[in-house]
């Protein structure tokens, strides 16, 4: 309903602007003679006057920013008697360029001349400047001179041009002054460089052989021309040459005499005396005032073309809209997964292909991430297939992991990168092997990339799930890391979502930022889930021996478990741990869970603080055996803010641990202040003050511990394969659908060809 209410509104608009385009055509250009009429009126006004000034300028181009808003205004106000333009009054010689210059001028209080110029000949303009000013090359006299105006476009015979030049200037002999106007000079200023000057001088060297000779013996007071965005004046064998092309049109870069003026030009008596006059005495000159002189050129050239690009985007608007309205209905590209699937659908057994960087044996929370739900989604009936790394180190997996081969297993401290020879024609051979109706990518680059390359060439929907923040991770990248903590990650993820058919974030932060950052995919929120079968299975007398192995004199225990890596802020967790055990008189443990890099560093400030008996290590435990530490633990605590849902923070509160962290994306989300945990601001005090309240206040870690547990119970592996199973019917509806509008469009197509 919408589209044909706008495409009845351009209809109407479009009749608007052709019955406009009409009304100029036959009242809008009307005027003609100009040259003739203000002759006249010069001559009228000069008559018998002792002392005669007139003005002369060059170059106009259809400025209106420069020269109908600003320079006419200054013209009125100068004590002249007329105006000379040397050619070039108008950008091209298009009807509509007349009619805006006609309109420029007839603001002028001053009579007003134009000789012609290339911008007044383009365009099949010739005949125009000849209807609305008059002949291409004339003259005229008052009082004691005598004015000439050549044409120089080439449209006049130059032997034609030679007889009646001599003849004039014959004619004009008994007069005082001679002046000569003609768009293009016989010469190149000293200062600008050929290629600035190509095509603007006269370039038939006799011919400007015999303009010098000519005004050289018949004694000619000055010659005035153009084309050219500057002012010079030159004497040439006893004659005096002004080029001034500083009315409007663009100034050249970086050129001192470029810029805005005009002469003005005083006879008395024998004298002629030329002023160059600046049109703003106060504008910047240089290199800004010719930068700005061609954005103001463009800009009015925009103006006076605006209705016709009115015009010709509406009528572009229009074609599509008709075209689109009879051969396409409306297809809903984003659809509501909220919709009932139809029963084909939930019946369906997928296979689901899985594209990873990194996978098992690495720990990690991608690798994790991809296993809990292929898990679930298995425990619906169907099939995954993962597409991951090979590695050096052993590892043991089933039918259903596809390793790919490596180009190199790239070392660094931080992480270790196996890259994938992703063209290698095995991995398309599984996958086809496969019958694959779905694909989902976790990394926008690699194997990721891999993955939509396939899903895109045999026209599969693709998901790609938001892991990682890399900016966080720029320290990692061996080269340019710098430039990963720019823009460049973001665009990265930008482009590569738009290619996939949506997007799934682990928090409604996460997905906010996609957002932000442009992605105008759809994008579902769904976090990892949680294995909640192990903890209902959940030994307790392991729990007990832990707390009597590391409490042994029922310390609260706080617990955090991440890779120990720069991105996870473990410094700032230490110095909070500091900061607690300075200013709390109960007794904790901190239990650090996980492995990295920055271990050893880590261990040096536990030792420099004398925290060895606060703060333990405990090093890599196996994902399976870390809910009982999260059981035994009391508080959870967390630093990081490279998290895009701080997977560890679910777990944490599934195990009854109330979170303290340092507020960010991810974790942001993950906590309801006061209900499940804290989140504060990077500030040592704050956070160490928060959790040394759950320290210290049995009761409310008590509460917040349940609450912990009931937040966490929302997000089973089984309720999040269910919402990806969702998703997944939702978009081979979808595809279906667009499949079908592909099969139509092609076969009206085909029957309009034929």
């Amino acid at each position: 309903m919408k589209k044909k209410i706008y495409l009845c509104f351009s209809l109407v608009l479009l009749l608007l602007l052709i019955s406009y385009k009409i009304y100029i055509v036959c009242f809008g250009l009307n005027f003609q003679s100009l040259n003739y009429n203000n002759i006249k009126k010069i001559q009228e006004k000069c008559k018998e006057k002792d002392e005669i000034t007139f003005a002369v300028i060059g170059d106009i181009k259809s400025s209106v920013e420069r020269f109908d808003k600003k320079h006419i205004g200054m013209l009125n106000k100068e004590e002249v008697d007329f105006i000379i333009s040397t050619g070039n009054a108008l950008a091209d010689g298009s009807r509509n360029k007349y009619r805006i210059l006609n309109k420029s001028i007839s603001k002028l209080n001053i009579p007003f001349i134009t000789a012609v110029g290339e911008g007044e000949v383009s365009e099949d303009g010739a005949l125009r400047y000849y209807k609305h000013f008059g002949p291409l090359y004339f003259s005229f006299a008052t009082e004691d001179s005598y004015f000439i105006f050549m044409d120089t476009t080439g449209h006049t015979s130059q032997a034609w041009q030679k007889d009646w030049l001599i003849e004039e200037l014959d004619k004009a002999s008994h007069y005082k002054n001679r002046f000569v106007f003609m768009n293009k000079p016989l010469y190149k200023p000293d200062n600008i460089e050929a290629s600035q000057v190509k095509d603007l001088c006269i370039k038939d060297k006799e011919f400007c052989n015999f303009l010098i000779k000519t005004f050289s013996e018949k004694n000619v007071t000055g010659v005035f021309s153009s084309n050219i965005g500057v002012y010079d004046q030159k004497i040439i064998e006893g004659v005096p040459y002004y080029i001034t092309g500083g009315a409007g049109g663009p100034l050249l870069l970086d050129n001192p005499n470029s810029y805005y003026h005009y002469l003005k030009v005083k006879l008395s008596g024998d004298n002629a005396v030329v002023e160059v006059k600046r049109f703003d005495e106060q504008t910047a000159g240089g290199f800004w005032e010719s930068l700005s002189s061609k954005v103001f050129y463009l800009y009015s050239l925009f103006k006076i073309n605006f209705v016709n690009i009115l015009l010709v985007i509406n009528i572009i608007y229009i074609l599509i809209s008709l075209i689109y309205i009879k051969f396409t209905k409306e297809v809903d590209y984003y659809s509501d997964f909220d919709i009932n699937i139809d029963e084909g659908y939930q019946n369906k057994k997928l296979n689901i292909a899985m594209f990873t960087n990194n996978y098992f044996p690495f720990v990690g929370g991608v690798p994790i991430s991809i296993e809990r739900l292929s898990r679930g989604l298995r425990k619906l009936g169907h099939n995954v297939y993962i597409f991951a790394p090979e590695y050096p180190q052993g590892y043991n997996d089933d039918e259903s992991v596809i390793r790919c081969k490596l180009i190199t297993y790239y070392e660094t401290d931080q992480f270790d990168f196996p890259i994938v020879n992703v063209f290698l024609k095995e991995i398309e051979r599984e996958f086809l092997a496969k019958n694959i109706d779905i694909v989902h990518v976790h990394h926008p680059f690699g194997m990721g990339h891999k993955g939509v390359k396939l899903g895109r060439k045999h026209k599969l929907p693709v998901v790609f799930t938001y892991h990682t923040r890399f900016e966080k991770y720029a320290h990692n990248v061996p080269i340019g890391s710098e430039f990963f903590k720019s823009t460049i990650p973001h665009k990265i993820i930008k482009k590569f979502a738009q290619d996939c058919s949506l997007i799934i974030a682990p928090t409604q932060s996460a997905k906010d930022y996609l957002k932000q950052i442009g992605v105008i995919r759809p994008v579902e929120v769904m976090p990892t889930g949680i294995e909640f079968e192990s903890y209902e299975k959940m030994d307790f007398n392991k729990v007990e021996n832990i707390r009597k192995v590391l409490a042994t004199e029922g310390e609260v225990l706080l617990i955090s478990v991440s890779r120990l890596t720069k991105e996870k802020n473990l410094s700032f967790l230490l110095d909070g741990i500091k900061y607690v055990r300075e200013n709390t008189k109960k007794k904790f443990k901190c239990l650090i869970v996980g492995d990295g890099p920055e271990k050893q560093k880590l261990q040096e400030t536990i030792d420099n603080y004398n925290l060895r008996d606060t703060v333990l290590l405990l090093g890599t435990i196996d994902p399976k055996e870390i809910i009982y530490y999260y059981e035994a633990a009391n508080i959870f605590v967390f630093a990081s803010r490279s998290e895009t849902q701080g997977m560890v923070l679910l777990e944490a509160m599934a195990g009854h641990c109330p979170v303290v962290a340092v507020r960010s994306s991810g974790t942001d989300d993950m906590i309801i202040e006061g209900e499940n945990g804290f989140k504060t601001k990077e500030d040592i005090k704050l956070w160490g003050e928060k959790v040394i309240e759950l320290i210290e206040n049995d009761e409310l870690r008590e509460t917040m511990s349940q609450k912990a547990y009931d937040f966490s119970k929302g997000f089973s592996i089984d309720n999040m394969a269910k919402k990806a199973e969702k998703v997944y019917y939702g978009l081979l509806k979808m595809q279906e659908e667009m499949l079908a509008f592909d099969k139509n469009a092609a076969k009206v197509g085909g029957d309009y060809h034929s």
